[in-house]
């Protein structure tokens, strides 16, 4: 059994992940493969679903990776089932307020912490495995915040000490939006960035929301909160990493699959 992603985010450093967007078994165990720490299966924008769970968790059983799910949305019935499918870590999407934390936490974590339901399911093993599994199930399993909007930035510290988060994780796409002046448009410069990794960064790096993301990350250093980010480059990781953030995800199944294309037909 993988130790909790929790306890790795806490006692291990410069943890790197990537992304799975397809609903497709071999690939996201060919992602298994790449060295990698985590992987996160991406509910919110690609075209995996519920349907294709808990399936794709079987490319991860013989794997010392740590699948997280981005949730489609921080909604009470889809955190609780995939906690309840033996889900390791959540990603809950655009948590931007303390209520929107509470919500998350109410779905994620048992009485009296949150609300959420029994009935584990996989996760306790078909039942087998219910007094165990509930006897260390808020500690398994890791909730972690996004945080994607300038409102949220604003009340980062009041977020970080709702009980029963575990992490937070900055979506500076989203972050750069939230932060436009009325009939003012996202423009940026040209990304060294592999494989179209540039067009995903590079308008999210303006000083303003790259001070953002400082903000953030300076908040969770003082709550002792692990902060995890996306990036576009190994180098631009590296610079995170070093400024103190936990975990840090680069790239994705297409995105490899696009790069690797284009090295290979070049």
């Amino acid at each position: 059994m993988r130790d909790p992603f929790v306890e790795r985010l806490r006692n291990e450093s410069d943890l790197i992940g990537g992304w799975c967007s397809f609903s497709s078994y071999a690939s996201a165990e060919v992602m298994t493969h790449l060295g990698l720490d985590f992987l996160i299966l991406d509910l919110q924008h690609s075209e995996i679903t519920q349907s294709d769970f808990p399936a794709l968790l079987g490319a991860f059983a013989d794997s010392s990776v740590t699948p997280v799910v981005r949730a489609a949305q921080n909604d009470y019935h889809n955190i609780n089932w995939l906690f309840d499918q033996g889900v390791d870590a959540i990603l809950v999407p655009m948590v931007n307020s303390v209520a929107d934390a509470r919500r998350a936490v109410d779905a994620a974590k048992f009485p009296p912490k949150g609300r959420r339901s029994f009935g584990p399911f996989r996760a306790a093993r078909y039942g087998f495995a219910a007094k165990e599994y509930m006897a260390d199930a808020d500690r398994r399993a890791t909730l972690i915040i996004q945080v994607e909007s300038h409102t949220g930035v604003e009340q980062i510290d009041e977020m970080l000490t709702v009980p029963g988060v575990d992490a937070v994780f900055i979506g500076p796409n989203d972050l750069a939006f939230s932060m436009l002046e009325p009939g003012q448009s996202i423009t940026g410069p040209s990304s060294s960035a592999a494989g179209g990794a540039d067009s995903y960064t590079t308008f999210a790096r303006t000083p303003e929301v790259l001070a953002s993301c400082d903000r953030i990350l300076e908040a969770a250093k003082v709550h002792g909160m692990p902060f995890g980010m996306t990036s576009g480059s190994i180098e631009e990781v590296r610079e995170w990493h070093a400024k103190g953030a936990k975990f840090m995800t680069l790239g994705s199944d297409f995105l490899f699959m696009r790069a690797g294309a284009e090295q290979m037909l070049r």
